[in-house]
């Protein structure tokens, strides 16, 4: 059923709580975006939805928001224990026959536990977190560990790709549920963040992502100054624990450069929607929700050549390896205004078809359903 799913068992809305993520609104990654949008979806469909948020990243502390009720507790302000422990006491505080989606595969340990009480949790583990780059040795380790951690549990594990579910089925005989994420078009926001950042409409490139080394903003930054076009090169993103890393990015920045900082709602559609053409340079993970995001805005893409973002793109996008070759493929596309339409008409049509917010909410209830059906049984490690 497309956007009309049942509002729960019997007839009677399911109570749904999200963890292991900072909360809603959505001001930080893919995640917390995910959990909006379903949440919100899954509360317009009669169900009694809680987020649970870390009180620590809101200074307005709402009790409410888009249908969802929010609740705030702390967590340890430690990049290495701050999900966990947030995850942790939130499930401290979950009401008996709630469906629980847990998201992120640190979380491994919280969700065996829940395990152990009698809980089957939806389970989203993303994608090799191990491998990116913040993490040392000891946390890189952890998160292998979680990931054999998540493959023996009872709950039901979503992948968002193809390339993780491979991952999971080769490395651990595992098998994980596929639904990737979804996007709407961007509305019609206006352009005051454009005016503020001194940027035109279709004459600038864009960067979204969280400014860490694995999300490449240095190869975007290389690769735009490598192809010498005169068009601004917009980066949208920042990140708590990486400010050498930013540092080092703005000191290297070609002149026309633009950092825009974090930026969601109307002013990251307002950048989407006005793009010229986006780039897409994170290195690590499975279904970037950016990536589908650009696509449904309808934008001219070039992506890092990884399994994942072929799965996503299929032939409407350009891809590229290292920043020189970043640079061939902008110096190709931006003096061919009909050739980025021509491809970003293509990326639209494809996100529209295949990555539907209302469909990945179908999914997940079904998930939620199953999983308090099956929640008393005792936990194993067999594939659904």
């Amino acid at each position: 059923m497309r956007g009309g799913h049942s509002p729960g068992v019997g007839g009677r809305g399911v109570k749904i709580a999200f963890v292991g993520t900072r909360g809603v609104p959505a001001s930080y990654s893919g995640f917390e975006t995910c959990v909006e949008q379903l949440g919100s979806r899954m509360a317009e469909r009669g169900h009694d939805v809680v987020v649970y948020c870390r009180s620590g990243h809101f200074a307005e502390r709402r009790r409410e928001y888009r249908g969802m009720r929010l609740v705030y507790l702390p967590a340890v302000r430690q990049k290495h224990l701050e999900t966990l422990s947030h995850t942790a006491l939130s499930g401290l505080r979950l009401a008996r026959d709630t469906a629980v989606v847990c998201m992120g595969v640190g979380n491994a340990p919280v969700v065996r536990a829940l395990e152990l009480a009698g809980r089957r949790t939806v389970f989203n583990v993303d994608g090799a977190d191990w491998q990116r780059a913040k993490w040392g040795p000891m946390a890189a380790r952890y998160l292998r560990a979680c990931e054999r951690l998540a493959a023996g549990s009872g709950s039901i594990l979503v992948a968002d790709a193809e390339a993780v579910q491979r991952s999971y089925r080769e490395q651990f005989g595992r098998e994980t549920v596929l639904v990737r994420y979804g996007a709407d078009p961007p509305g019609e926001p206006g352009l005051d963040t454009l005016e503020e950042l001194g940027l035109r409409p279709g004459a600038y490139l864009l960067f979204v992502g969280r400014l860490v080394p694995e999300n490449g903003a240095h190869e975007f930054l290389e690769g735009a100054r490598l192809a010498g076009l005169d068009v601004p090169a917009v980066v949208v993103g920042d990140a708590s624990y990486e400010q050498s890393y930013i540092a080092g990015l703005k000191a290297d920045a070609p002149a026309n450069a633009v950092f825009a900082g974090y930026r969601f709602g109307a002013a990251y559609q307002q950048l989407s929607a006005n793009a010229g053409l986006f780039v897409l340079a994170a290195t690590v993970g499975g279904t970037h929700p950016v990536l589908v995001e650009q696509m449904a805005a309808g934008n001219c893409i070039v992506a890092r050549d990884t399994d994942s973002d072929r799965e996503v793109l299929g032939d409407t996008g350009v891809l590229w390896r290292t920043p020189a070759d970043l640079a061939g493929a902008l110096r190709r596309l931006w003096p061919d205004p009909a050739a980025r339409a021509r491809l970003g008409d293509a990326a639209r049509q494809r996100a529209f078809e295949q990555f539907r917010w209302s469909e990945v909410t179908d999914r997940y209830l079904d998930l939620c359903e199953r999983s308090l059906v099956r929640r008393r049984r005792p936990a194993t490690a067999a594939p659904l």
